[in-house]
């Protein structure tokens, strides 16, 4: 409004000072200003609209950073805890590890203890891996020829295994059957038709005597007849076909495999 009145008044005053030919020339000039301010005012008011524009942009943009460097911080925490909790889980997995094989020591020392003569005449070898346990027993001190019930001397040398296996709770008892590589006798085959069957009843017999006389728990017993499938020495020897002859016990940690309990046997007829 002011502007209009000012461009009003120069027409007026000019009207007054000049001829119509300048005054002409004069209103031109006036209106050519005053469209220029206008333009002039235009733009003015785009630049300052950018400006509140950018400036919006600016503070979103600085928002959305501030909030990335937020969210950012809060999964650095996370991760950090997260390495905190499992490293705390890994040191206590290793604690129990050396604690097992500690304890696995202890009963390997108490088994050469108790079975060194055994040992001396070659008849149990005892050794031990990390926290695996295994007693190697060969079919002579355990079976008479070609028979899967335990003998007398069995029995005596199972007792003294099973006294000091039966306090065992944190480790699975693995009864391993195996044999040398001959053929089942034509007198056998009617009770074992080959060393499968033979491998299989040998450990059957063993994990029976060892849960029913010295107490071993059944829940922690898995049996398995290998017949001639994993032989320690040559079966070309007869020294070697004796060492294929045996029985193994092999103690492992719980979660290594998977045991089944051991069913009850049925009753024979008449009882």
């Amino acid at each position: 409004m002011r502007k209009a009145f000012f461009l009003l008044l120069i027409i007026v005053i000019t009207a007054g000072c000049v001829s119509s030919g300048k005054y002409k020339i004069k209103t031109d000039e006036a209106i050519k200003y005053q469209a220029q301010s206008q333009d002039l005012n235009a733009k003015v008011d785009r630049l300052e609209k950018t400006i509140a524009e950018q400036d919006g942009t600016n503070k979103k943009l600085s928002e959305a950073l501030s909030a990335t460097s937020n969210s950012k911080d809060k999964m650095i925490s996370d991760l950090t805890q997260e390495k905190k909790a499992l490293q705390d889980m890994v040191n206590k997995l290793n604690k129990e590890k050396e604690d097992s094989i500690s304890s696995l020591k202890k009963t390997y020392d108490s088994l050469m203890q108790d079975m060194q003569s055994e040992i001396k005449n070659g008849e149990i070898q005892i050794t031990q891996l990390k926290d695996k346990l295994t007693v190697n027993m060969v079919d002579r001190i355990l079976f008479n020829s070609g028979q899967a019930e335990v003998n007398k001397q069995g029995q005596n040398t199972l007792e003294k295994v099973g006294a000091i296996l039966k306090s065992i709770k944190d480790k699975q008892f693995r009864i391993e059957g195996h044999t040398d590589n001959i053929p089942i006798s034509r007198e056998l085959k009617t009770k074992y038709e080959t060393n499968w069957e033979l491998s299989a009843s040998r450990a059957t017999h063993v994990a029976r005597y060892l849960i029913e006389k010295t107490g071993l728990d059944p829940k922690l017993v898995a049996i398995t007849g290998y017949a001639d499938t994993r032989p320690v020495a040559d079966n070309a020897a007869p020294e070697g076909r004796a060492k294929n002859r045996r029985i193994e016990i092999v103690l492992v940690p719980l979660d290594a495999v998977t045991v089944a309990p051991i069913a009850a046997p049925a009753p024979e007829p008449g009882q």
